[in-house]
């Protein structure tokens, strides 16, 4: 029996893209992870934080990221955990009516075709 793979495997020693984390501001040395993760109510440490993300250059990179994966905790991409869960929540509700009426335009489409 013949496969459709080859026998050997290509060598695994191409340069990897650089991952778009490793330019961003909360990788540098100077930052303490704990800075990410401030309690909600102290309105100073989340303000700091987000100060830090305005200047970081793949802040909607770790926005969308953040939101893909559904962070719960912490700042990322310059959004509360409260700012997170509405943008969420929009997200959510937009796809409901997308989808209500992506349904209502096939029924209208049903009513309208002839009965066979």
């Amino acid at each position: 029996m013949t496969s459709i793979f080859p026998a050997r495997k290509a060598p695994d020693n191409l340069p990897r893209p650089v991952h778009w984390a490793s330019n961003a501001v909360c990788r540098t040395d100077h930052i303490h992870p704990d800075t990410w993760f401030p309690i909600p109510t102290d309105l100073a440490g989340v303000a700091y934080a987000k100060s830090l993300c305005r200047r970081c250059p793949v802040q909607m990179r770790c926005r969308t990221d953040a939101l893909n994966r559904g962070e719960d905790f912490g700042i990322w991409g310059g959004l509360d955990e409260s700012e997170l869960q509405a943008v969420r929540r929009q997200r959510r509700n937009a796809a409901l009516k997308q989808a209500a009426q992506e349904k209502q335009a096939a029924e209208a489409q049903d009513a309208l075709a002839p009965a066979g």
